[in-house]
């Protein structure tokens, strides 16, 4: 007599096909997680950088003397230098050393306010920076104000 001893311990193809279904559907939303905080950070990244070239800007209306603290038009802030120093400011080389920062286009816009009265003389210089999000069609922009003082 010879008997079949039939000892099936593996899994069949169709447990298998079920069980990577399984998998596919509840990674979905992981990636769909990961995608939107990579979204978040290069807004945060975008958002740090157009603070730091305001604050490049109002920096350079500090070094400037009181009386020449006025409104600059897009085509003077895009070549803004201090003629009257050693020091070379270029504000629009910002991040341009890395391939990612080669698509944003910062575009500034600035505000000078005077306020004087009989003791005190100073101006706020409120500068905005728009851009385009990477990726998306909307426009984000940070608004940045600085005093200058008569010295």
């Amino acid at each position: 007599m010879i008997s079949k001893n039939k000892n099936n311990n593996g899994f069949s193809i169709i447990e298998i096909c079920i069980v990577s279904v399984i998998i596919m559907v509840l990674m979905v939303p992981v990636f769909t997680l990961m995608s939107q905080g990579n979204a978040g950070t290069a807004h945060n990244r975008n958002e740090i950088l157009a603070r730091a070239y305001a604050s490049n800007i109002i920096a350079y209306y500090n070094l400037l003397p009181y009386n020449d603290v006025k409104e600059l038009t897009k085509d003077e802030l895009n070549r803004l230098t201090l003629d009257n120093t050693n020091i070379k400011i270029d504000l629009n080389d910002l991040g341009k050393n890395f391939e990612y920062f080669k698509n944003l286009d910062f575009k500034a816009s600035v505000k000078v306010t005077k306020f004087e009265n009989q003791y005190n003389k100073y101006k706020i210089v409120s500068v905005t920076v728009e851009w385009k999000e990477t990726n998306k069609k909307t426009t984000s922009s940070i608004n940045l104000s600085g005093m200058v003082t008569n010295k």
